[in-house]
């Protein structure tokens, strides 16, 4: 019997905000049209921009990141993660209070304040069953709240304690895409970025000794078909 094996790779690269019209270049070897235009339009209006790319644009993207003054990079090691399991990529550093606001599909701008927070983009992956070589990679932008204790969560390898939390998930500026082998995704800044507060602004936006960065977000999932003995 065999076991398909799922293994997540990340690439943080911040990019300072004084050399963005630089890595616009990157875009030249990114498909955006991987989701459709009604996604793409409501990521737009929450500051996010996201896109597709292939392994053998990898090495131009590097170079295009490389030739940046200023950029750096946080690589984080490959993780298995089973199927529809929530895993949880930290972009904070501590916990601090700020004030989000997203854009829903009706057009209303909603804030609210969270005081002691982190924010994470939750990945999580569905496996398509026709072609097995594909799966569907979920990203969610999330605020958190640490709470005392631990909670249980099912996958399916039975059931694992994982720090308890409250929070809100930004569905809004969610989305899901179809990952083929040799695909990788970037979820970056949008044009609507620079409005303070914008899950955007807020999730891919930082302040670093009076700099103010871009976080470049690169995701890749790999599956691989495992041999099980019985």
């Amino acid at each position: 019997m065999t076991r398909l094996d799922v293994v997540l790779t990340a690439l943080r690269v911040r990019v300072p905000r004084s050399q963005r019209a630089r890595a616009e270049m990157l875009w030249n070897h990114l498909r955006e049209d991987a989701l459709d235009n009604a996604t793409t339009l409501r990521l737009r209006h929450n500051g996010l921009r996201v896109g597709v790319g292939d392994e053998q644009w990898w090495e131009a993207v590097r170079a295009a990141l490389d030739a940046i003054p200023g950029v750096n990079s946080t690589p984080i090691a490959p993780l298995r993660v089973p199927a529809e399991y929530p895993l949880a990529l930290e972009l904070d550093t501590g916990p601090h209070e700020q004030t989000l606001f997203f854009l829903a599909d009706d057009g209303v701008l909603t804030g609210e304040t969270w005081p002691q927070s982190r924010n994470v983009l939750r990945l999580s992956y569905a496996l398509d069953l026709q072609r097995p070589d594909r799966i569907r990679l979920s990203v969610v932008p999330e605020v958190r709240q640490r709470l005392e204790g631990l909670r249980w969560v099912r996958n399916e390898a039975g059931v694992t304690q994982v720090p308890n939390y409250s929070g809100r998930a930004f569905g809004a500026a969610g989305f899901a895409a179809d990952l083929e082998p040799g695909r990788f995704l970037l979820i970056a800044p949008g044009e609507q970025s620079g409005v303070s507060g914008l899950v955007g602004n807020s999730f891919l936006v930082s302040e670093e000794d009076g700099q103010s960065y871009d976080s470049y977000v690169f995701l890749r999932a790999d599956v691989n078909h495992v041999a099980q003995r019985y």
